[in-house]
């Protein structure tokens, strides 16, 4: 049964006051885990004490988390209402500053016509500032280093034997180590066989979250031969979330890319990677666009996904016909028309809401949702583990094995036809991309925010703004009398007369 989260569908119907008033709880608890870390850092001498000090600042910091975790789990929206809270902090943040270079402009100081070229690279969205203003801080800091974007096939079911079930395991080991880049480690992935449910992609994400490989790990499977032939991708999310680029480009980085649909290493990997196996199954350049994709991505590799699915397919190089997200931030993008979409969102999943907008569907996307019970540690890891996600797919698949009907029916059947069929022909491809890590560079926040790409799109607009009236009737005496009054009104309205006159000649 679908629940209704007010503060989800429509948070412009809550106040800033009632955000504050629900995170009250926690002040308290944060402000001490604060001041302890803080104690334990500046405690000038070495020994015991300070021993002691990190010891308990770690105890109360891991309180206040997990308390925090539970709060948020309990009270689903609160999220979507602390991010819209930022949002309005990125709108005061570019009203000042599109104040300061009008005045330039206006009082005549902007003689070399700077400041007006830069007015109109501030962006009018408060949500967009905030994705900026996180770009420009990490670059000019020096977190943000990637270069170039590579990838590589490591593993192909048409030239390689099986390394999990091979009784020689070591010589198969060994002669795929041999084709690897040099430093290169073997990805410790275990799920080698093809999909033959939508929750195998997603168990293949899950394990491939363990890879450790010098990048971020995909797999690539492609199903039957011909005009019947198509393709299965399997996209994890993030890898890290330090601020400090790696070369697995799944990081913060790519996060705040993506959210401003800009172009992400890790997005550019996916498409290398995919045009790789193409070009490895015999399929020339100019034939790849009739190529039929699903890609299923979890977290970040839904947001990639949801990308690239409302991209032409003379752009990609593919098409991109029906895509799988768990756990994704990605309804400010509409998908192309006629993209089959399931999005599965649990509840109690804080991801799903870090793009700000309220939980509806901008598009012909079918969105699946879960409620969860909430654990005894960690409920907001658990809520997003692509584990729990896996979980959450076959008990769906289950579902609709029974109650085949209706649009999610229809939906799934169109996901499910990118399966292989018993006899059908198969072959997997592990793969995995990374990016060069430039030398650490720094620089003024304000130059880099200027410089930074600005997104050539526009985002889905919901139209929930909602005005509070702080002059509402609190009593539901005040309540009843001002229904009637309306509907007094309304009676004795013209539109109303021209109702009535027109079921009484009927």
């Amino acid at each position: 049964m679908q629940r209704y989260y007010p503060m989800r569908r429509i948070p412009d119907a809550f106040s800033s006051a009632y955000l504050w008033r629900q995170l009250a709880p926690l002040i308290p608890t944060l402000t001490r885990s604060t001041l302890w870390a803080g104690a334990a850092s500046a405690f000038p001498t070495k020994g015991r004490v300070k021993s002691n000090l990190s010891e308990t600042a770690r105890d109360r910091g891991d309180r206040a988390l997990e308390k925090a975790q539970r709060h948020f789990f309990d009270a689903p929206g609160l999220d979507t209402l602390v991010v819209r809270e930022l949002t309005k902090i990125g709108s005061v943040m570019a009203g000042f500053g599109r104040a300061y270079l009008w005045l330039r402009v206006a009082s005549g100081l902007d003689r070399d016509g700077r400041a007006r070229h830069n007015l109109k690279l501030i962006p009018t969205r408060g949500y967009d500032v905030l994705m900026l203003s996180g770009l420009a801080i990490g670059t000019a800091l020096g977190h943000f280093r990637g270069g170039s974007v590579h990838s590589h096939k490591w593993w192909d079911s048409a030239l390689d034997a099986d390394p999990t079930l091979e009784d020689d395991r070591e010589n198969v080991e060994d002669a795929i180590e041999e084709r690897l880049p040099d430093g290169h480690p073997l990805p410790a992935v275990r799920r080698f066989k093809p999909p033959r449910t939508l929750g195998d992609m997603a168990a293949d994400i899950d394990d491939m979250y363990w890879a450790e490989a010098y990048g971020q790990s995909i797999k690539v499977t492609r199903v039957g031969e011909g005009e019947s032939r198509r393709w299965l991708v399997s996209i994890p999310g993030t890898d890290h979330g330090t601020a400090d680029s790696m070369p697995n480009s799944a990081d913060l980085e790519s996060n705040l890319r993506e959210e401003l649909n800009l172009d992400s290493a890790m997005r550019v990997g996916v498409i290398q990677v995919i045009h790789k196996a193409m070009m490895a199954d015999g399929i020339a350049l100019p034939d790849r666009t009739k190529e039929s994709v699903l890609l299923c991505g979890h977290s970040q590799g839904g947001m990639v996904a949801v990308a690239l699915g409302a991209m032409m397919p003379e752009e990609l190089g593919f098409s991109v016909d029906a895509v799988l997200t768990m756990g994704s931030p990605a309804r400010r993008i509409k998908l192309r028309p006629g993209v089959a979409m399931i999005a599965v969102e649990h509840d109690q999943d804080i991801v799903p809401s870090l793009d700000g907008t309220p939980r509806k569907e901008p598009d012909q996307r079918v969105v699946l949702r879960r409620h969860l019970i909430r654990p005894r540690r960690g409920p907001l890891f658990y809520a997003h583990s692509s584990s729990t996600y896996t979980e959450t797919l076959r008990q769906l698949e289950r579902q609709e094995k029974i109650a085949p009907w209706g649009k999610t029916g229809e939906v799934f059947e169109r996901l499910s036809a990118f399966l292989p069929k018993d006899g059908e022909a198969t072959r997997v491809m592990h793969l995995y991309t990374w990016q060069d890590i430039l030398a650490p560079t720094r620089g003024k926040t304000w130059d880099k925010f200027l410089a930074i790409e600005r997104p050539r799109w526009d985002p889905v607009e919901y139209g929930t703004e909602v005005e509070l009236n702080e002059e509402l009737p609190a009593t539901p005496q005040e309540l009843l009398e001002k229904a009637e009054e309306a509907l007094h009104r309304w009676q004795h309205s013209p539109k109303a007369e021209e109702k009535y006159e027109s079921q009484e000649d009927a």
